[in-house]
């Protein structure tokens, strides 16, 4: 084609190279914390809400489960346990860093422990490949 694309591993241009994205659309877990900014609190107080059914809402417009939401008093902060692909909790950031709502959002992605054993194993296989930069 007039890109130069060699089936879907590699296309050449007269200016770049480049490999193609591919979407990644494995169900992972997800904790995402996100601190309320003051504007929302503000918000809130103006007009109480249930919070649970707004975010919920957003959730399920994309697609992603929510197993768990929580409130943490000490920070402000609603935690949400959730499983969605890396492109829809990438498009959730997106949306309510947005909103203004939120001063900071963290999504952390969650394995299980059998999922951290079968990783230790691999790692064990495989260390020897990398060459620490102190160590020669």
């Amino acid at each position: 084609n007039d890109l130069g694309c060699f089936g879907t591993k590699v296309c050449v241009t007269p200016l770049f190279i480049f490999v193609p994205i591919v979407e990644d659309k494995t169900m992972a877990v997800y904790m995402t914390k996100a601190k309320y900014s003051t504007q929302a609190f503000q918000g809130m107080l103006a007009k109480p809400s249930d919070r649970e059914q707004a975010t919920r809402a957003l959730f399920d417009a994309l697609g992603v489960s929510i197993h768990h939401l929580y409130f943490e008093i000490s920070t402000g902060s609603v935690i949400v346990i959730s499983e969605g692909t890396a492109d829809q909790m990438a498009c959730l950031g997106m949306v309510t860093g947005a909103s203004g709502a939120f001063d900071s959002i963290d999504a952390t992605e969650l394995i299980s422990m059998n999922a951290m054993s079968a990783a230790m194993g691999t790692a064990q296989r495989i260390a020897q490949a990398y060459a620490a930069p102190h160590k020669s």
